[in-house]
C-alpha cells in the first residue's frame, strides 16, 4: 500500500469516528460546512470525489448520502431536523467588498436566510475575473469589516442578480486558483448562483517536476553557507539524534506522513536512515524528487516555490528563538521579504498562495523534527536546516 492510499484509509477511519458530530448540528448551514469539510480534507488527499461517498457508506449511511447530495444527489430521508431545510435558504442581500486600489479584486458576501431569520453567509473572492475562495461563514461577515475603522475596505450593496451574475461568469472560467478547502464548495455556490450543479474542479495539469538551474542552486547554497560557516561547522547536538530516531520509529509504524517524505525525498520505504538520509528527509521539499502523493492544486503551488525562496525562510527558521510564533504559511513569507542577504520581495498578489503552498509542506518538518507539534523550530531544526539545505541543493 502507497503512502497516499495509506493516507486515504486513514482518513475514511477519522471520518467514520466523525460521523457523530451530525448528531449534534442544529441547522442546515452547520451540515453543509462539515460535509465541504469532508470533501475537502478527501481531495486534499488527492481521492476521486467519486469515491468518498461509498467509502464511507458502511459505517455512516447518513453521511454517505450528505456527501452524494451536495454534489448533485437527492436530499437524503432522515428524521433529523435540519433534513427538511437543506437547500431552502433564502437570499436576503449581497454586499460587494473591494479596496479602491485594486479593482480587479473583489468579495462578495452573499447573505442568507431561513425561516425569516439571518443563518449564513457565502463569500466568494474573485481577482481579475478568476475564483480565489469560496467559504461558508455565520452571518455578519460584512457587519464585522464595517467595524474595522481603519479598514480602507470599501463595502457596498449591490443588487443581487447582478452579485450573483459575476460568481457565475467566475464559475465559467478556470478554477485552478482555488484551494481545496474552496474547491469543495463549488458545487453548493451553483445550485446558489443558478440552481445547476456543476462538479468539483479537475485538472489536467503536467505532474512533471521542472529540471532545475544549477546556477541558482549554487549561488543560493553559497549564501546559506556564508550565513551559517560557524553552524555548519559545529557537531550536530543530541536534539538531532533523537530526531533521527523518532523519525525511523514512524516509518517502522508506517505513518503516512513519515512515508510520504521518504517518497518526496526520492528515498525507498526501507532506506537505512543516517544522517545523510536524515538531511535529506528534513531538506525534502528543497528539491523534491516525487510529488505524487499531493493533488494537483497543491503541485502546482509546491514547484513554484523556488530555490530563493527558501533561502529565506532557512535563514528566517534557522535564526529563530524558542519563544518565536509558531511557523505557519504567512510567516514563511515574511523570513523571504525580510532576510538581508535576499534584495528582492514577494509581491503582494502572490503572498497568499506562496504561504498555501509552504503550510502543504509543514507535516513533513514535523515528523522529521525542524518544528515541534506547537509549530515551533526545536534545536534540532536549526542545526537541520542550513545543513540540509546545504546537503541538498549545493
Amino acid at each position: 500500500m502507497s503512502s497516499l492510499d495509506e493516507f486515504q484509509a486513514r482518513y475514511l477511519d477519522e471520518l467514520a469516528a466523525a460521523v457523530g458530530a451530525l448528531d449534534q448540528l442544529e441547522t442546515a448551514a452547520q451540515v453543509e460546512a462539515w460535509v465541504s469539510g469532508a470533501i475537502a480534507e478527501w481531495q486534499a488527499l488527492s481521492g476521486s470525489i467519486d469515491d468518498l461517498g461509498p467509502g464511507i457508506a458502511e459505517d455512516s449511511p447518513l453521511a454517505s448520502e450528505l456527501i452524494a447530495w451536495f454534489i448533485g444527489g437527492p436530499i437524503p430521508v432522515d428524521p433529523h431536523p435540519w433534513i427538511q431545510d437543506l437547500g431552502q435558504h433564502q437570499l436576503e442581500r449581497a454586499v460587494r467588498l473591494g479596496e479602491p486600489a485594486l479593482p480587479d479584486e473583489v468579495a462578495l458576501i452573499f447573505e442568507y436566510t431561513l425561516h425569516g431569520q439571518s443563518d449564513h453567509d457565502l463569500s466568494v473572492s474573485i481577482d481579475d475575473g478568476l475564483l480565489t475562495g469560496v467559504t461558508i461563514g455565520p452571518p455578519g461577515l460584512a457587519e464585522g469589516v464595517d467595524d474595522q475603522v481603519e479598514s480602507t475596505l470599501v463595502l457596498e450593496e449591490v443588487d443581487p442578480d447582478t452579485a450573483l451574475g459575476l460568481a457565475d461568469a467566475a464559475l465559467e472560467r478556470p478554477l485552478e486558483l482555488l484551494s481545496p478547502a474552496s474547491e469543495a464548495n463549488v458545487p453548493l455556490l451553483s445550485r446558489r448562483v443558478g440552481g445547476k450543479f456543476r462538479p468539483p474542479a479537475t485538472h489536467s495539469t503536467s505532474r512533471e517536476i521542472p529540471r532545475r538551474d544549477p546556477e541558482d542552486d549554487m549561488w543560493c547554497a553559497d549564501v546559506v553557507r556564508s550565513a551559517f560557516r560557524s553552524v555548519l561547522g559545529e557537531a550536530a547536538p543530541e536534539a538531532v539524534e533523537a530526531a533521527r530516531l523518532a523519525f525511523v520509529s514512524l516509518v517502522e509504524q508506517r505513518n503516512p506522513d513519515a512515508l510520504t517524505v521518504l517518497e518526496v525525498a526520492g528515498l525507498a520505504a526501507d532506506t537505512t536512515i543516517d544522517r545523510a538520509a536524515q538531511l535529506s528527509l528534513a531538506g525534502a521539499y528543497f528539491a523534491p524528487a516525487d510529488l505524487s502523493a499531493h493533488t494537483d492544486p497543491q503541485f502546482e503551488a509546491l514547484i513554484e516555490l523556488e530555490p530563493v525562496d527558501w533561502v529565506g525562510v532557512v535563514l528566517g527558521l534557522a535564526r529563530s528563538k524558542d519563544s518565536d510564533p509558531p511557523v505557519d504559511g504567512a510567516s514563511m513569507v515574511n523570513f523571504i521579504n525580510r532576510a538581508p542577504e535576499i534584495t528582492s520581495t514577494i509581491p503582494s498578489q502572490d503572498a497568499a498562495r506562496l504561504a498555501w503552498a509552504f503550510e502543504q509542506m509543514l507535516f513533513a518538518w514535523e515528523v522529521t523534527g525542524v518544528i515541534n507539534e506547537d509549530g515551533r523550530v526545536t534545536e534540532a531544526g536549526r542545526w537541520l536546516l542550513p545543513h540540509a539545505f546545504v546537503a541538498k541543493v549545493g
